[in-house]
């Protein structure tokens, strides 16, 4: 808030010397009363201060539109404006946070249902990252469309008019001759939907239960959102029969990760009479400390479409996340990362043997124990004879 306030100090030091050389001429002017001259100073003093406050609304708030958002509820436009205010506060201390002007009506309703500022504060932290990731796209797009420009200005289109059919065949280029055909993105989602088309007449159905809105956050509503995404993706660029996705009621057998957090699952598979299955996640692989079991939809589907493939539960894990696991290698050294944890005893323990052609002058005992000469001297006639 330093350079807003800096700002408006700056006005209203402007709006103060051109009021007062305005009643300067105001007061020369004899056609005028006194009264006269003290209205149009006041309304000038109006004025000037109306249009500062004015300048520093709209430098905050002229990109957002509180009629989409508040509907016309003024108690809700009020906490609102206090919102951006506070925004804008937490982006003159240096904060990550994204101008006004990316915000959307989502984006405001969101804010306005989070409780705390610390959430606030995250939540608009996300936001600039989703900015920034944003103008990066944009400016790699830029980026390859000027290379693109570049590399087609090379091209002479006057000579490659006039070059015969042998100096064109001759050319290996992208431009002349070329074994290669370009895939465009709609022939690849035509042989994927083929493939979905495929999979709704013969491939094995595979229900979704989206039930479950009323024990979810607005914030694992969305994931979950994304999540059926990137299902509907990754099962139609499987190299299988993709499944077919139904959202119905049907007799069938219900999957899900190992977890043990509210049995909301198995309760409902027991009240609609399913059979109920875990992945054997503890039998193929070794968590790490402070690592959850919990899936995402996307993986689960993708470990069933591999498991069908190919029965193979340690080629179907592989989409289990590496980072919750204790070792990378599923099968192999899986103990190599327990030895590391053992802090009672040294990496490397050397156990001493004793040699026969050792001095007794080179051992490190307590050379005024006679028993323990003795004994030393009885090993080493043992293993001299």
């Amino acid at each position: 808030m330093f350079a807003v306030s800096r700002n408006v100090t700056k006005i209203m030091r402007w709006s103060e010397i051109l009021c007062n050389s305005f009643t300067r001429r105001i007061s020369g002017n004899s056609n005028l009363n006194l009264k006269e001259k003290h209205v149009l100073s006041n309304n000038c003093r109006k004025e000037f201060s109306s249009t500062a406050e004015s300048s520093t609304d709209t430098e905050n708030e002229k990109d957002i539109d509180f009629e989409a958002v508040t509907h016309g509820d003024k108690d809700l436009e009020h906490k609102l404006r206090v919102l951006i205010l506070e925004a804008e506060v937490m982006r003159q201390e240096g904060k990550p946070i994204p101008p006004n002007s990316f915000f959307t009506t989502a984006h405001l309703k969101e804010l306005l249902d989070l409780p705390s500022r610390s959430g606030r504060r995250r939540y608009l932290e996300f936001l600039f990252k989703v900015s920034k990731k944003k103008e990066n796209r944009q400016a790699k797009k830029l980026e390859k469309r000027l290379q693109r420009d570049d590399y087609l200005d090379t091209i002479q289109p006057k000579e490659k008019n006039c070059e015969s059919i042998e100096e064109f065949a001759l050319k290996y280029d992208l431009s002349h001759n070329n074994i290669f055909l370009r895939f465009y993105d709609t022939t690849i989602n035509q042989m994927y939907n083929n493939r979905l088309i495929q999979a709704i007449m013969f491939g094995q159905k595979l229900v979704i239960d989206c039930g479950y809105d009323s024990n979810m956050t607005k914030r694992e509503n969305l994931n979950c959102a994304k999540q059926l995404m990137l299902l509907f993706a990754e099962n139609r660029a499987h190299d299988g029969k993709s499944n077919n996705f139904v959202f119905i009621d049907m007799k069938g057998e219900l999957y899900s990760s190992h977890i043990n957090n509210e049995p909301l699952s198995m309760a409902k598979a027991k009240k609609e009479g399913l059979r109920m299955a875990k992945f054997p996640l503890d039998r193929y692989l070794q968590w790490g400390a402070g690592s959850g079991k919990s899936l995402t939809l996307n993986q689960v589907a993708s470990i069933l479409n591999d498991i069908k493939l190919t029965g193979n539960w340690e080629h179907a894990l592989r989409h289990v996340p590496r980072r919750k696991l204790l070792d990378f290698n599923i099968g192999s050294n899986i103990n190599r990362a327990v030895d590391k944890i053992r802090y009672d005893r040294p990496k490397y323990q050397r156990k001493w043997i004793p040699a026969s052609n050792m001095g007794f002058e080179n051992l490190r005992y307590n050379r005024r124990n006679d028993k323990e000469k003795e004994r030393l001297v009885k090993i080493k006639t043992i293993l001299n004879d």
